[in-house]
């Protein structure tokens, strides 16, 4: 396993900022400080994602990081193509150092994400093809591309053990899988999607996909056997809009959620990443109707990945008009799945909006995506999402 380098001050300093938040006994806890606190008091874990390749060290960021987190999760650095980039060659720096800082905290790390149907895997670990490959093609096959259905459960078996090898099993959560079920793009095309409605990305082709939409079971049964203590999850998006083709994700997540849970599949809940969009319509009552259905099968809601995009918003409206719609939406969001799911996590891409990647993708705009500002003050969307938890908590109470 691996050996962690941070000196005991460091660590002690912030594993006290971690436990601040904690009422002392025989005291009534105070109203929540912290959308950590919101959380806690709901029995909800909520934490940020980190990439410390990316971002810079940063005190100031670990020191929030270590006041609201009790998740942490490596934005890029459990991701094949940044952790094998070359067939047994792994690359930990990344994922290292959001262990350690999950460590140091008092936070739970999280295993972000061993199968992704299309994005961050290596040139080796796409379908072969006999010359050049452009457009979406190229997302799955490539001339160096030696992945294939006789080789894949190895690949997958032995990517897993070496991360079992180093880490252990101290994971709170694993995203399984990863985005793959179809979305629609301009580019998209209906042979990309099966009669289940799954995207015929890598994994889907080398583990038989057209075969049934039980082909994503045995991956799960491998990580359960090899990560007893974690949380599975299969990981999505994509399915708050009131659009059609939303409407039809959520009905197919829906129904392989419900087959799933009949195959006594290891499943320990349904992530979703709640990247909301501002300007777009979000679909309360469809949401409601699928949280409530995702209950009754006995799955708890992990939000995995929450922030709102406002490049759809006007250019005309002032930044404060932009802060209000965010926070409205995220607020409505939030209300939604905690009046009507069982919620486990709420965690975000990103405490930082600097951070978040719609921020890297626009840096003109200057957007506010995620519950603090580049100088690690609260926003709009953060009081939203404090009001959304208390509100619930006053209601449990």
């Amino acid at each position: 396993m691996m050996t962690l380098r941070s000196s005991f001050t460091r660590r002690a300093l912030l594993a006290a900022l971690g436990a601040s938040a904690l009422p002392l006994p025989g005291l009534a806890a105070p109203a929540p400080a912290t959308l950590r606190d919101a959380c806690r008091a709901l029995g909800i874990r909520h934490g940020a994602a980190r990439d410390h390749l990316t971002d810079p060290e940063d005190p100031a960021l670990d020191a929030l990081m270590a006041r609201e987190c009790d998740v942490v999760v490596p934005e890029n650095g459990g991701k094949w193509g940044v952790l094998q980039p070359r067939p047994g060659t792994f690359d930990w720096r990344r994922f290292d150092r959001a262990v350690e800082l999950a460590r140091s905290i008092g936070a739970a790390p999280v295993w972000h994400t061993v199968l992704w149907q299309t994005e961050s895997m290596p040139e080796y670990m796409k379908l072969p093809a006999d010359g050049p490959v452009e457009g979406e093609s190229a997302r799955i096959f490539s001339p160096h591309g030696t992945l294939t259905a006789d080789n894949q459960w190895d690949r997958f078996t032995g990517h897993v053990a070496a991360v079992k090898q180093r880490y252990g099993d101290i994971f709170y959560r694993i995203d399984v899988a990863n985005e793959v079920f179809f979305w629609e793009t301009p580019d998209s095309h209906p042979n990309e999607q099966d009669r289940w409605g799954f995207r015929r990305g890598l994994w889907w082709r080398v583990a038989g996909g057209e075969r049934g939409p039980d082909w994503l079971d045995p991956y799960f049964h491998h990580l359960r056997r090899e990560f007893p203590r974690a949380k599975l999850v299969i990981n999505e998006f994509g399915i708050e809009l009131d659009e059609g083709w939303q409407h039809r994700k959520r009905a197919y997540l829906l129904d392989w959620l419900t087959g799933a849970v009949r195959r006594g599949v290891p499943l320990d809940g349904v992530g979703l990443q709640a990247h909301l969009i501002g300007g777009k319509p979000y679909d309360g009552a469809g949401m409601r109707t699928f949280y409530r259905a995702v209950d009754r099968l006995g799955l708890p809601i992990h939000i995995t990945e929450m922030d709102v995009d406002e490049t759809r918003l006007p250019v005309t409206w002032t930044r404060e008009d932009k802060d209000r719609r965010l926070a409205a939406l995220a607020g409505e969001f939030l209300t939604d799945a905690l009046s009507t799911a069982t919620v486990a996590e709420v965690t975000w891409w990103h405490l930082r909006s600097d951070l978040n990647f719609i921020a890297r993708q626009y840096p003109d705009l200057k957007p506010h995506p995620s519950p603090y500002d580049a100088a690690g003050n609260r926003l709009p969307l953060y009081d939203a999402a404090l009001a959304a938890l208390t509100r619930r908590n006053s209601r449990k109470s």
